[in-house]
């Protein structure tokens, strides 16, 4: 596998960071190591899987543009190419968005181009507080998003997301958090997606899987066929000797007490939990 990606696991929590430095741009080789990783990310022990970057202050600031710059140098090998090169991009992300596992991006810097798009390709995402920016530089450097548009359009919606693209505009970690394109702030990001992950891996990893299926197999299909999916998904969650233990640890929970259980089996709200931890 490319050294570009330092991976650690640990009780079925994988952690993938980023590591090119100086600037930490995603490159040909970062994506060939992502899809290395891939399969061993399937395979039942795994439970969880963070993507965030290795070096403090640095996630994936963008594409590198010098190998843009070199591909768009050559515009005959270019075009022979093009296909290949965008639709493996694409394979690459739905890939990694229709993963059966729960994937974080632990957001530790700034974010945009290629580092964006991979990131609106994981369920959950947290950015780090600080002096960091979060955006879409494609517009000011003449070209456009693989994906951007249409994973940014659904994340935060039409008007907002034509703003974005077209205007090349960057936010900060808060602009990211009001937008919607982050779900939450945090001091220590890779910390906080650690603390995610472990509540993660404490629940059923059947009930996991049933309910990332439902939203994003379901997400671009009508409501009735959305439906179905959903209730497969269910018929396959409620069979398993977790749900029925869990059932009835609830039931058999005195009813004064049972808001406390809710609270701690799930993610319960804590004070200033709009922006994060």
């Amino acid at each position: 596998m490319s050294e570009i990606w330092k991976v650690e696991e640990n009780a079925g929590i994988v952690i993938a960071a980023h590591d090119n430095p100086p600037m930490n741009y995603f490159v040909a080789a970062s994506a060939a190591g992502l899809a290395e990783m891939l399969p061993r990310w399937r395979e039942d022990d795994v439970r969880v899987v963070i993507i965030t970057g290795a070096a403090p202050g640095r996630y994936i600031t963008h594409y590198s543009v010098e190998e843009l710059v070199d591909l768009a140098a050559d515009r005959e090998e270019l075009i022979r190419r093009s296909y290949d090169l965008i639709f493996g991009w694409h394979s690459l992300l739905q890939s990694l968005a229709y993963l059966d596992k729960p994937v974080i991006a632990a957001m530790t810097g700034d974010t945009g181009g290629g580092g964006l798009e991979l990131s609106l390709n994981c369920d959950i995402r947290i950015m780090q507080r600080g002096d960091y920016l979060c955006g879409f530089p494609e517009a000011s450097l003449g070209i456009l998003t693989g994906t951007g548009s249409q994973l940014l359009e659904r994340a935060i919606g039409r008007s907002r997301a034509l703003d974005f693209l077209l205007r090349s505009r960057y936010v900060s970690p808060e602009g990211a958090l009001e937008l919607g394109i982050v779900n939450e702030l945090a001091n220590d990001a890779r910390a906080r997606a650690l603390e995610v992950a472990e509540r993660l891996r404490s629940n059923s990893a059947v009930a996991l899987t049933a309910a990332k299926r439902s939203i994003v197999r379901g997400a671009n299909l009508p409501m009735q066929e959305g439906l179905r999916v959903e209730a497969e998904e269910w018929l396959k969650t409620i069979v398993t000797d977790e749900a029925l233990a869990a059932l009835k640890s609830y039931a058999d929970t005195p009813f004064e007490d049972r808001r406390a259980w809710v609270r701690d089996h799930g993610a319960w709200p804590e004070p200033g939990a709009a922006t994060g931890s």
